[in-house]
């Protein structure tokens, strides 16, 4: 759906009008682009956060420890944590949903899904004609004529590169995320006043006291996370190339769409396989077995203040 100005101004002299402000496709569109830039947003930690884990197949824990250090100094500073992390992530949530309710919306007004997403030009022409009434009087006859097209935009084209059950990941991601940042940030901060105390010797703990369930919920959220992270990075960069150069693009091939699928598929299953190479580091199974945990009985209190008591006692 294009806004710019010039279309605007093309729209008046030609007698072309795009979707007015506060419609349904006016909301989606900028809900696209919110969730597009906080995607953005929210990648730059990523990248600075999972590296830790991925590195841990190079250079162990100890290069792992190393690596939380450096990236702290990033993501927890006080001033960028609340943008970087915490805004960006709400921003893409929230946006995300708003989506999906207009997205239904839509659906049950049964209009055309493409008319959302794509770029509607409704071109009305008028002809006058002048006819003969019964009494030989002239008088003008007013003929309209309306024509609607609707062709893709760069939205569009986009989304059609979006990986399958790209939406049902994210949803699946809420849980995992939360649960993640309950154990490993707020908690932390809670017994100790800040989490600078964490490093990989926690994790180490509890993939070593509590293999089942924590192997489990690391793997559900490298899985999940890595999936719907490689499915959706290209349609962000085609959404925010697309904005600032304001071009549509030529309509992707399908070829070209196959090949990005195995591009794209081949870089999600390495990104899992390297993070779970990881992950079996920083748990003793593979490499040598010898991560010391200084701060043993200071985590179990930490995993105290959820975890059942029978399950956090000094063995």
């Amino acid at each position: 759906m294009s806004l710019s100005k010039e279309n605007v101004s093309l729209s008046k002299e030609n007698g072309v009008v795009f979707c007015p402000k506060y419609s349904a496709p006016w909301f989606y569109y900028h809900l696209t682009i919110v969730q597009a830039g906080t995607a953005a947003v929210f990648t730059t930690f990523l990248v600075t956060h999972l590296s830790a884990t991925a590195l841990a197949s190079f250079g162990g824990v100890e290069l792992t420890n190393k690596t939380i250090v450096l990236g702290r100094v990033y993501y927890q500073n006080k001033f960028l944590e609340p943008i970087v992390v915490l805004g960006s992530l709400c921003g893409h949530m929230i946006a995300g949903i708003a989506k999906r309710v207009i997205k239904q919306y839509w659906k049950y007004k049964k209009q055309d899904p493409r008319k959302l997403i794509g770029e509607v030009r409704i071109k009305v022409e008028k002809k006058t004609s002048d006819e003969t009434d019964e009494n030989g009087g002239v008088r003008q006859k007013i003929t309209t004529k309306t024509t609607t097209t609707i062709t893709g935009s760069y939205i569009s084209r986009a989304l059609a590169l979006i990986g399958q059950n790209h939406h049902v990941t994210g949803y699946l991601l809420i849980p995992c995320v939360l649960g993640h940042v309950l154990l490993n940030r707020i908690l932390p901060r809670r017994h100790f006043g800040d989490s600078s105390m964490i490093n990989a010797s926690y994790v180490t703990l509890s993939l070593k006291k509590w293999p089942w369930p924590s192997y489990l919920g690391l793997t559900a959220l490298i899985v999940i996370g890595g999936y719907h992270v490689g499915s959706g990075l290209p349609v962000v960069y085609k959404i925010l190339k697309g904005l600032l150069i304001k071009k549509n693009g030529e309509k992707i091939s399908e070829s070209a769409r196959k090949r990005h699928r195995y591009i794209r598929n081949g870089i999600i299953v390495s990104t899992i396989g390297l993070l779970m190479a990881g992950i079996l580091v920083i748990g003793g199974k593979i490499g040598k077995d010898n991560t010391r945990i200084p701060l043993r009985k200071e985590y179990l209190k930490v995993y105290g203040q959820i975890y059942p008591q029978s399950w956090v006692r000094e063995m």
